[in-house]
């Protein structure tokens, strides 16, 4: 800062990724300004890598006039950011939006003023009437900021303390050491800390514990995209603005984050990406926890480093296969489902693992496992189309599901002769606790023999065994287990259309 002027960079020292955003929401509210209004106070120069404020009395005569434009209220109480004008969100999306900064910025009662009562809105959604209700606000912190960054002067102060409203998960540590234990920023650095939730990406996110209820521990996710040139970030920054419904609601940090990374990465018209910009993240997910349920506390955070145009590719192809749902009842009540099978395939492809590692987790308990089943046939779908690290695991997938179909069909078989109802979800249920209870190579050797052997000849296996062995034999035995499991979840053939009924008609009863 020197005289008339202050330069603000993109990575000038103690620049966070919170202040990167930050720029970025500054950049993108005045590209969004029309510099001639503001001839009276000042102006600002914008490039690449930084943003140029020059004001002609004080700082604060400019700021408060951009501030004022920047952080605005519909009428109907809806958050609403000016950078966000020129690509306008729908009605209910904006709506997600506004209820993903309550749970992350403004979680805090004391960083907003409702309006009134909680209120009932009406829209048309795919040609059906739906209703959301909102906590319509009068105001909030970032509206009315001018006493805390400025001296009576209409100068930057020196420094300020910082909380969660700028800083979701920071602030002072302990209310009795408050100057010793308070986050402080240099007023021109508190500044972007401001604009930070203007260019944030926000999700909701609908994460099931192992008793398939949602986790109340993660309610909202927020974004911060590692951006190294603001006048990229401005370009892509629409994909997000511009996104469905749907895609506003993830299964957890790993669903944010490549979701996020999708958007602001521009796809060809072959569906291929053309360019990659900004190739990495933070995600933080903010939720309630059990020591301090009156507010959201911040419960878990991931970096996504470098994601190249293949992986990216790959979960733009879990995306479509395995979307999100839109639930739409008669009285006009609606929920987004995401997928469980998609969360567990984006945090495997931003940590750099196989894409089905870990798929125990979607079949530790059987509410899960229920759940799940209403993906079999994309899951099936994902397993015919995603690329395999090696061949053996491919054809792992494939002798499993031709057990299950003779062995399905010689339950069907039995049950017929019997004049009995063919009990495939206690079969099911069987291979399910099973495969699950497997804890070394032995023990799963022994299961998968078992299946085999219950499932009768099998060609894929026979003409296949050398490849196959290695699977059985080494050390790595999750590996087969995890594949194993999702040959179960993925199978479509004989038995499975019965499968899935009686498995959701059980958890629509739970």
């Amino acid at each position: 800062m020197q005289g008339q002027h202050l330069v603000l960079r993109l990575f000038d020292p103690g620049m966070t990724i919170f202040h990167r955003v930050g720029l970025a929401g500054l950049y993108t509210t005045l590209q969004a300004l029309d510099p001639q209004e503001f001839t009276a106070f000042g102006s600002w120069e914008l490039d690449s890598q930084s943003v140029t404020l020059s004001w002609r009395q004080s700082p604060q005569e400019l700021l408060d006039h951009i501030i004022k434009r920047a952080f605005q209220i519909t009428p109907q109480g809806v958050i609403h950011f000016l950078a966000h004008s020129h690509h306008p969100m729908g009605d209910l999306e904006k709506l997600s939006l506004h209820q993903a900064v309550l749970l992350t910025y403004l979680q805090h009662g004391g960083t907003r003023k409702l309006a009134g009562k909680d209120q009932t809105l009406t829209f048309d959604f795919a040609g059906k009437i739906v209703t959301a209700t909102i906590k319509p606000l009068q105001s909030y912190k970032h509206q009315s900021i001018s006493r805390v960054v400025f001296d009576a002067h209409g100068n930057f102060k020196r420094e300020i303390k910082l909380d969660g409203a700028f800083l979701p998960g920071g602030g002072t540590r302990h209310v009795l050491h408050g100057d010793a234990t308070a986050l402080k920023n240099p007023a021109a650095q508190f500044l972007l800390l401001l604009f930070a939730p203007v260019a944030s990406l926000y999700f909701l996110i609908s994460h099931r514990t192992r008793d398939g209820r949602y986790d109340k521990r993660r309610l909202a996710a927020l974004v911060l995209p590692h951006i190294t040139d603001l006048a990229a970030f401005h370009r892509n920054f629409h994909g997000f603005l511009q996104a469905p419904l749907q895609r506003l609601y993830v299964q957890n940090l790993g669903d944010a984050g490549l979701s996020a990374l999708t958007m602001l990465n521009v796809l060809s018209p072959d569906g291929f990406l053309s360019s990659l910009e900004i190739n990495s993240c933070t995600v933080i997910s903010m939720g309630t926890v059990s020591w301090s349920p009156q507010q959201k506390t911040r419960t878990g955070i991931l970096a996504i480093r470098n994601i190249d145009a293949a992986r990216l590719q790959f979960y733009d192809l879990a995306l479509s296969v395995l979307p999100n749902r839109i639930w739409i009842d008669e009285d006009g009540q609606w929920a987004c489902y995401p997928s469980l099978a998609r969360g567990l395939i984006a945090e495997n492809i931003a940590c750099g693992q196989w894409w089905y590692a870990n798929f125990g987790q979607l079949m530790q308990s059987k509410t899960l496992a229920n759940l799940l089943a209403r993906e079999r046939k994309e899951l099936n779908i994902m397993v015919q189309q995603a690329q395999w690290p090696q061949e053996a695991d491919r054809l792992l997938v494939e002798a499993v599901h031709l057990a299950l179909r003779n062995r399905y069909g010689a339950i069907s078989q039995r049950a017929k002769e019997k004049g009995e109802v063919p009990q495939f979800s206690r079969e099911f249920e069987r291979l399910r606790t099973s495969l699950m209870r497997t804890k070394n190579a032995a023990t799963l050797r022994a299961e998968l023999a078992d299946l085999f052997a219950r499932g009768g000849l099998n060609p894929v296996l026979q003409e296949n065994w050398q490849t196959l062995l290695p699977l059985f034999t080494g050390s790595d035995w999750q590996r087969a287990r995890d594949l194993a499991l999702l040959a179960l979840a993925s199978y479509v053939g004989k038995g499975a259309e019965e499968l899935t009924m009686e498995e959701t008609l059980e958890n629509e009863e739970e």
